[in-house]
């Protein structure tokens, strides 16, 4: 075989592998994929399909919802991203909301919309990817995205939907998240400043903070950035609850990316609110064990050494107080007041000037 009859037969294999690949099985009334690629959908229509995952110990799959709006206008491809862990339930009903907002009349190019990733946590409440069987084994998702390793199950799972659902549909990418079970937390950003369209980005969410972050390696935020493709990881509060106030600023947060970067034809909505840019966090440990008092809510300021947090012994009397180890914003405060020694209580975040890499330009 000739080099070039070699070279076109490789590109024509890579355009077939590149194809949406059906099932030709329905779940639920959807149509059931296997391979997703946007740019061959059909145009002017809103897609609703299942994502076909890896088998659970019953033998049957695990299907995950996708929705893919395909404007009539031509466009590139924007992902919104949610459920990577299992008990963070604000982002899954954030995703129905931006979708009330989306047609094809009013999308250029492309939004897909993954409502809950990791099904298996999502059933069993668990932040991490739940093993089946007779496991108490979980897995967290979002520092193995693009490892490729395919052993275990968790990692056939994310590289599946990594390589097949994930990847190639995105030219930029907001991953939504809430905070880890047990604290209160504001509307959040992660954000790596190096890149101007991703602090752009961090900017149109109207949060009430932004961490600018070079990112944790294996998460979908930075497998993307990886990628040169601009991502953003945006927390919506506190995990395995629901709060309106903050899906609702949210999804203005989604929508006003939308719209600036050319895929939504709408106003931006106009956030009030007055962000807290920082590049580092002091967090708060208990030293003993007892009820503990917050003495602050988060988005207080907080200057050194005022008292955060007062810890109580059995019998009421004071045992340790707790300090802000350094001048910022409240960032996170724990919810439940008994603590033993190492639970972390809450967090600082504050901008340090002398930082290399994240800085306010």
């Amino acid at each position: 075989m000739s080099k070039t009859l070699l070279l076109t037969f490789l590109s024509l294999s890579a355009l077939t592998l590149a194809k949406t690949e059906y099932t030709g099985g329905k779940y639920l009334g959807r149509d059931i994929i296997t391979n997703l690629d946007v740019t061959d959908l059909e145009v002017g229509k809103t897609h609703e399909f299942f994502f076909q995952g890896t088998e659970n110990s019953l033998g049957s799959p695990w299907y995950i919802p996708v929705t893919v709006v395909k404007g009539e206008k031509s466009g590139g491809k924007f992902l919104v991203n949610s459920g990577v862990h299992g008990n963070e339930l604000n982002p899954i009903l954030a995703t129905y909301k931006v979708k009330e907002k989306l047609n094809p009349k009013n999308v250029k190019g492309t939004v897909t919309i993954v409502h809950g990733m990791n099904i298996p946590g999502l059933l069993n409440n668990t932040r991490g990817y739940k093993f089946g069987g007779n496991s108490e084994n979980t897995s967290d998702l979002n520092r193995q995205m693009d490892s490729g390793k395919v052993t275990t199950v968790d990692q056939k799972y994310s590289t599946l939907l990594w390589q097949n659902l994930l990847s190639k549909n995105a030219d930029k990418v907001i991953d939504l998240h809430t905070s880890g079970k047990g604290s209160q937390f504001p509307l959040f950003v992660y954000a790596d400043f190096r890149n101007t369209e991703i602090k752009k980005m961090a900017e149109l969410t109207g949060s009430d903070i932004v961490k600018m972050d070079n990112g944790e390696n294996g998460s979908v935020e930075t497998s993307f950035v990886q990628l040169g493709i601009p991502s953003i990881t945006f927390e919506l509060g506190s995990s395995e609850t629901q709060e309106a106030e903050i899906v609702a600023r949210a999804t203005d947060g989604v929508l006003n990316n939308l719209i600036h970067w050319n895929y939504l034809d709408a106003k931006e909505t106009n956030s009030k609110v007055e962000t807290f840019y920082g590049n580092t966090w002091s967090r708060i440990r208990a030293e003993k064990g007892g009820f503990v008092e917050a003495k602050v809510k988060v988005m207080d300021k907080v200057k050194k050494d005022d008292v955060l947090f007062v810890q109580y012994d059995a019998f009421g009397n004071v045992v340790m107080e707790y300090k802000s180890p350094n001048t910022g914003v409240v960032a996170s405060v724990k919810d439940y007041p008994y603590s033993e020694p190492g639970d972390s209580l809450g967090r600082v975040i504050e901008y340090n000037s002398n930082d290399k890499d994240q800085v306010l330009k």
